[in-house]
């Protein structure tokens, strides 16, 4: 085989980088500008890469007839996965841990994320298909013939809408009760088939116990749509590295929460319960992240450098500052945002001074915009 040679001035030909037997890590120097994810000035940089090039080379020299992975000579230990998670090198920073569960797309994936600390829940994907199907069955039966609906659709609906509300305290009796009420919707369902119209769940008029609060089934279906919108700002997130995404990730997060208790505020006792879920599922949020920057200094020496907790630091500071906003009303929300944008603006200036590099560097001006694009369109769905 035939191998890389080591140059007239005694450097690694660059060719040992590109050949089949070498694992590649990125860690690129950054760019004049300021790379994001990178935490290190260009000097201090250039030099660090000199003095791998030197252990590399030396290595070469007494390994030169065997065939080698260097991915250990340019980067510190490589993690793939934590707890299911993906786990991605921060180039000269130790690690970037993904958080919170991604791909979920149906109530299984979401219950078994939950079930891991995910801040989601299997209420946010049950669908009311069903209800449709068991009101064309109710119309087609005798006057003698009665009709009580149940199947593992149903269960499913039921079980996880008392369990996001209430925290899981509910009890048989309650589910017994929200499956009659369930009946009740299908016989007004399949009565407006009768009449010759359209199955219509904003005209039914049944209401469903829910942790002992009333809820009409559109008005669930609406805090459904709700909810999982809010819970999709706690997912796809990375956490020790102050980049863009990050900055923007973070104050969405927070933002969300404040949503949730703005939405649940005029809706009376069910909206109050909604609000203290949203509140359970942005705890769990935080609780990830912390778990996971614990988890991340146990395996990787860049974890626990002053820079990389810093940025852990700011990331959940601004996450909190945006989930303390004034939700009272309209007007009292937009004015708390505006001054919590500055707030968060100036923590992360805060982060880049101490640290001797421009905003740029983390990318503040393009997190700012996607934050505000962020809140004005929840202002105009709620």
């Amino acid at each position: 085989m035939s191998m890389p040679t080591i140059l007239p001035s005694g450097q690694l030909h660059p060719d040992a980088l590109k050949g089949p037997f070498v694992k590649y890590i990125n860690s690129s120097t950054p760019a004049a500008t300021g790379e994001p994810g990178v935490k290190v000035s260009g000097d201090a940089m250039a030099e660090r890469w000199k003095a791998e090039e030197k252990r590399v080379n030396e290595y070469w020299q007494e390994h030169r007839d065997e065939a080698i992975d260097l991915s250990g000579h340019f980067s510190s230990k490589r993690v793939d996965s934590y707890d299911g998670k993906k786990v991605v090198e921060n180039k000269g920073m130790g690690l970037i841990i993904e958080t919170i569960q991604p791909g979920v797309f149906t109530a299984e994936d979401a219950n078994k994320a939950a079930a891991s600390g995910g801040a989601t829940h299997g209420f946010f994907y049950r669908k009311t298909d069903f209800l449709f199907s068991a009101a064309q069955e109710y119309t087609a039966l005798n006057d003698n013939e009665v009709f009580r609906h149940r199947n593992i659709n149903d269960v499913n609906f039921v079980r996880d809408t008392l369990d996001f509300f209430t925290d899981g305290n509910y009890t048989q009796a309650d589910v017994n009760r929200m499956q009659d009420q369930m009946t009740a919707v299908v016989r007004e369902l399949a009565q407006q088939i009768k009449d010759g119209g359209s199955p219509d769940l904003s005209k039914v008029k049944t209401t469903l116990t829910v942790g002992g609060a009333e809820v009409s089934i559109s008005q669930l279906l609406d805090m459904q749509e709700t909810g999982r919108g809010l819970s999709e700002s706690f997912g796809g997130m990375t956490s020790g590295s102050l980049t863009a995404h990050n900055i923007e990730a973070f104050a969405e997060m927070g933002i969300a929460k404040s949503l949730g208790n703005y939405y649940g505020s005029d809706k009376g006792e069910i909206g109050k319960l909604f609000s203290s879920a949203v509140d359970r599922l942005y705890e769990k949020g935080v609780a990830e992240v912390q778990r996971a920057n614990t988890w991340a200094q146990t395996v990787s020496y860049g974890a626990k450098t002053s820079s990389n907790q810093q940025a852990v630091k700011t990331e959940l500071g601004i996450a909190d500052m945006f989930s303390k906003m004034d939700t009272g009303s309209k007007n009292g929300l937009i004015h708390s945002y505006s001054s919590t944008l500055a707030q968060a603006r100036a923590l992360v200036q805060q982060y880049c001074s101490q640290y001797n590099f421009p905003t740029s560097h983390v990318g503040l001006a393009g997190a700012t915009a996607g934050i505000e694009k962020f809140f004005q369109a929840w202002m105009e769905k709620i």
